[in-house]
């Protein structure tokens, strides 16, 4: 596929993402605003009248129509400004950016280590189909699957941090090393960092074994592989060049699904562990309905959801030139 073909069908992608934006921040917005709870609640003590509260309502711009608030804020956001936090009067892309690396930090180890076990396991767990090594995976992922995430972060906490205190229960780095030198902090953040590491990869081994295993095994049962066979070609060629490359294309659309993760982080793991990431700060926006974050992280996890559909099918044309993306 020539550059000139390509650029047109990704500007086609975009051109057809905008109304789907449009949608998801108006239904989000919408959604958030008829929630129960009022922002305004949160400024609230003994001495507050209710004319400051009314005065402080139409500060924020609650006062006006959802609509009327909906465009204003659509107004402000194609002029690059997302707003402003109720909460800590910050403005939320500094917000986001603050809590941006601990999140990189965070999901991209979790990503490299889920993909460098699971490779090999769904690889020879399908090859070796029906074997001890083969059930013992099968078991490992249908318990993985099992079990919620926030449950195994608990447990985990539980065991190794209250009762054999290996590793501290929360944060990302201990207090008395703010002033310390650049490895020791380090060492710290890495301490800090494998209950909450250890807890995704658990999960996310578990659901891409079985994609990749269930991927080897529909290749290696193709006609073409049992001819290639026939021929006398090796196994580890089979594997390496007709198994692997056509089993990978399920988890290229899964790892393009998971952009908006490696970005907005995971809400349940960061809350649990007081990871200061994207996460922790969208559930804290959630509770204290700090609608200008929410609306914040919406709108990143929007843009990442469709920028990963679209960097799967490119990849998918890289992998395999028989695919047409205008088709895909």
């Amino acid at each position: 596929m020539n550059n000139r073909r390509l650029l047109k069908i990704v500007l086609k992608r975009v051109l057809a993402a905008i109304p789907l934006m449009f949608g998801i921040t108006l239904l989000s917005f919408m959604i958030m605003r008829l929630a129960p709870g009022d922002p305004v609640m949160m400024f609230t003590d003994p001495t507050i009248t209710i004319q400051d509260m009314a005065q402080l309502r139409q500060n924020l711009g609650l006062d006006q129509p959802l609509v009327i608030q909906y465009f204003a804020w659509l107004k402000q956001v194609l002029q690059g400004n997302l707003g402003v936090s109720f909460i800590s009067g910050k403005p939320v892309l500094e917000a986001i950016l603050e809590r941006l690396p601990a999140t990189l930090l965070l999901s991209i180890s979790s990503l490299v280590m889920i993909l460098l076990i699971t490779f090999p396991l769904g690889l020879f767990s399908g090859y070796f189909k029906g074997s001890i090594f083969d059930d013992t995976v099968t078991v490992f992922t249908f318990v993985g699957l099992s079990i919620p995430t926030f449950w195994l972060g608990l447990v985990l906490i539980l065991l190794f941090s209250l009762e054999l205190n290996w590793f501290p229960t929360a944060g990302f780095l201990d207090p008395y090393l703010f002033d310390a030198g650049l490895f020791a902090q380090a060492g710290s953040v890495l301490h800090h960092l494998c209950l909450p590491l250890l807890t995704i990869v658990i999960g996310g081994i578990a659901g891409l074994t079985r994609y990749y295993r269930f991927g080897i095994i529909g290749i290696l049962n193709q006609d073409y592989i049992q001819a290639a066979r026939a021929r006398g070609i090796s196994e580890n060629r089979l594997l390496t060049r007709h198994a692997v490359k056509n089993a990978i294309l399920p988890i290229i659309t899964i790892l393009g699904l998971s952009l908006p993760g490696l970005i907005g982080g995971s809400f349940v793991i960061e809350y649990i562990f007081s990871w200061p990431g994207m996460g922790q700060l969208g559930v804290n926006a959630v509770f204290s309905r700090d609608y200008p974050i929410i609306m914040g992280t919406i709108l990143m996890s929007s843009t990442l959801i469709i920028l990963g559909n679209l960097l799967a099918d490119i990849v998918y044309v890289w992998v395999d030139p028989r695919i047409s993306l205008s088709d895909a």
